[in-house]
């Protein structure tokens, strides 16, 4: 016989305690999510929203104004206080409609130095054979030779402009890169970006004509026209709150562009470097002349970062500058006038996979001895599928399985939260962003996108058990990781997530049944659906815990208004199986004939179609006056049957640590729905490509 400490055999005991607990908790879990169980207490819709905790989109450190200051420690400061930073990029931000930017700036608010890096300016190119960017979300619409200047479109600018004055409001401070960079072909110009605008300013039709024909970075008319879109943009009075953008608090740095890089007008189909701060010193002329005529030509040569950023610098004094340059060369990821330019103060790069981040500290160390400080403005697609159980834990499990002769439940710990926390302790500089945080969709659900190879965006505060395909599986230790992180960076401990606002329920059919759907509320882990009978009092939850981690449009409960407070059964799909971020490759650097290194796995990432939309709104419709009151509860039967057309519902969020949030207001479904059926959920909107670019 086996003999073993007592504190052993007690902490035996305490784990077959805590595995039988689990097994209960987890069963718990899944029969609320698949077959809603009534609240034994009815509440009224008023009580709820009177009592339960306010929703705080505010960072825990509360939202400070003015401007963000680099003073050259390797350190960010707001106000005199650490702002340093760990967050997510927001490439969307500038994109949708007031919703889905609300949602992002909410979602954003609530990390410890609550920041964001927006993409690019839209530039249309649908008039070219070879282009998709249509002018409807395009901000840079041609050029007017007339006027010697860009058409803009000023619809969009104002959607720039509602962001900006949301980020104002909670606090949010964002990164703004201006132009997206020529990835080589036409197949990889998802937003429109710098050749674009040379063939709208040269009248150039064909892509790769463009691309021989004119150096963005050193050709004089290409500067001065980019100079054009810089002042109109930071010159720009916001429609909202009038504040011309230079001015911005909310704004923590412009940055000259995205991923730029100097290729093919380079010589070369590496994309292995910077943007030139001075060309002659790239030229075969110019080692062979003496130091007079270096100096000299040096002179009279184009210095584009330099310039850009001495530019932006001139129209945004108090803004920070971050250089957008991405050699992919570790090696020679600046050149040394850049890292001396008094104009430029934030230097970044982007890292993807486990490997890339290997020469991270040779390169923040690079930045730091010139008195600057370091971002890494993108990041992410770490593997973390490895599975680990102590030796321990398995002895004591085969002894209790051996002598107790129960049944016990392995709780594997995986190594993903563990990955990225290796990734955050390696991080030391100012600032890191994940890429990327997508918003929940205004037709219900999240907009999603697709990288390739199991990688999707992310969506706070994230889902452990994915049934679509287009939601990450390791998507929740990312988002916890991350905000984790984003407290100890500041020397704080990570507070409990932030209490959800309030959803805004809508009804919707399947074509069969009538439903609900709702716009989500951020940080909300779930949801509970209430009905009533009565419009104002008992509200019973007829189901408690419904995910909404479905794609755009796809949100559907069923309801049966002729019994409104009957208990939900609600069948979920079949969970995805772990999806590994295991050797991702950003081929959007590999066009024809290329020499950067591509690998052999393809990912099909050019354009995220969306799924079939099948739902249908319902019209709004109007109750009878006897259900606006539970005082007719005590209608004759029959003239309840007469009167008591349908039922009341609504929707109310809890929060990633179980606590209740906001209650939609309740709307009235009848039993006879189906003359109210309306559009196809989104509309077009919702039919539309998702044509945002994968890792850039």
């Amino acid at each position: 016989m086996i003999k073993l400490p007592a504190r052993y055999l007690l902490w035996g005991f305490s784990l077959v305690r805590l595995a039988v607990s689990s097994m209960l908790d987890v069963g718990n879990s899944l029969s609320s999510s698949i077959d809603a169980v009534p609240n034994s207490t009815p509440h009224t819709s008023k009580f709820i929203r009177r009592y339960l905790p306010k929703a705080n989109y505010v960072s825990a450190r509360g939202s400070m104004p003015g401007f963000v200051t680099a003073p050259g420690d390797g350190h960010l400061y707001l106000d005199g206080q650490l702002f340093d930073f760990r967050s997510f990029n927001t490439p969307t931000l500038f994109e949708g409609k007031e919703f889905q930017a609300r949602d992002l700036v909410e979602t954003i608010s609530a990390f410890g130095s609550p920041v964001t890096r927006t993409y690019t300016l839209h530039v249309v190119n649908s008039m070219f054979t070879d282009g998709k960017q249509e002018s409807s979300s395009s901000h840079i619409l041609g050029w007017d030779n007339s006027t010697n200047d860009w058409i803009y479109n000023e619809m969009n600018w104002r959607n720039i402009d509602s962001a900006l004055d949301l980020a104002r409001q909670h606090g949010v401070k964002i990164i703004i890169p201006i132009i997206n960079q020529d990835y080589g072909t036409y197949d990889s110009n998802w937003v429109g970006n710098y050749n674009d605008l040379i063939r709208h300013r040269y009248n150039i039709q064909n892509y790769t004509a463009a691309q021989q024909a004119v150096d963005w970075f050193t050709d004089r008319e290409m500067i001065a026209c980019y100079k054009k879109i810089i002042a109109f943009y930071l010159n720009r009075k916001n429609t909202v709150n009038g504040i011309r953008i230079g001015d911005d608090q909310s704004i923590l740095a412009f940055e000259t562009g995205n991923e730029m890089n100097w290729n093919y007008r380079n010589g070369t189909t590496t994309y292995d470097r910077p943007p030139p701060a001075n060309v002659s010193q790239n030229n075969l002329l110019f080692s062979f002349l003496d130091g007079e005529w270096r100096g000299l030509i040096r002179a009279m040569q184009p210095q584009w970062t330099i310039e850009i950023a001495g530019f932006i610098k001139s129209l945004a004094p108090k803004t920070l500058v971050m250089d957008g340059s991405y050699s992919r060369n570790p090696k020679f990821a600046w050149e040394d006038a850049v890292l001396a330019c008094p104009h430029v103060d934030l230097y970044s790069y982007h890292y993807y996979g486990e490997g890339e981040t290997l020469p991270y500290n040779d390169m923040e160390k690079q930045v730091r001895a010139h008195g600057k400080t370091f971002i890494v403005g993108e990041h992410g697609f770490c593997e973390t599928s490895a599975v680990s159980v102590s030796r321990i834990t398995m002895c004591l499990c085969w002894i209790l399985w051996e002598r107790l002769k129960c049944y016990i439940l392995i709780r594997y710990t995986d190594d993903k939260p563990a990955v990225w926390w290796a990734v955050y302790k390696k991080f030391t500089c100012a600032g890191a962003l994940v890429w990327s945080l997508r918003p929940h969709s205004e037709d219900g659900g999240f907009v999603t996108h697709e990288e390739g190879h199991d990688i999707n965006s992310y969506h706070a505060p994230g889902f452990r058990n994915q049934t679509s395909v287009r939601f990450d599986t390791q998507e929740v230790d990312v988002i916890n990781s991350t905000y984790d992180a984003s407290y100890r960076i500041l020397g704080l401990t990570p507070p409990a997530k932030p209490v959800p606002g309030t959803p805004e329920a809508f009804l919707v059919s399947n074509g069969t049944h009538a439903g609900i759907s709702w716009r989500g509320a951020a940080w909300a882990q779930a949801y509970e659906v209430l009905g009533a009978v009565f419009e104002d009092v008992e509200f019973s939850t007829i189901s408690r815990y419904v995910a909404d981690n479905f794609e755009a449009g796809q949100l559907f409960v069923p309801l049966d208004p002729t019994d409104p407070t009957k208990p939900i059964h609600i069948t979920l799909p079949k969970t995805i199986p772990h999806g590994s971020h295991a050797g991702w490759v950003d081929t959007k650097w590999c066009p024809p004939g290329s020499a950067a290194p591509c690998g052999d796995i393809h990912f099909d990432k050019q354009e995220d179609k969306k799924p079939p939309v099948t739902l249908r709104r319902l019209t709004r419709m109007r109750a009878p006056r006897e259900q606006l009151s539970a005082k007719n509860r005590n209608l004759h039967r029959t003239a309840q049957d007469r009167l008591i057309t349908g039922g009341w519902f609504s929707v109310r969020a809890i929060g990633a640590d179980g606590v209740p949030g906001g209650v939609s207001d309740s709307i009235f479904l009848k039993s006879q729905w189906e003359p109210h059926l309306g559009e196809v959920t989104g509309g077009a909107a919702a039919a539309k490509k998702d044509r945002s670019p994968p890792g850039m």
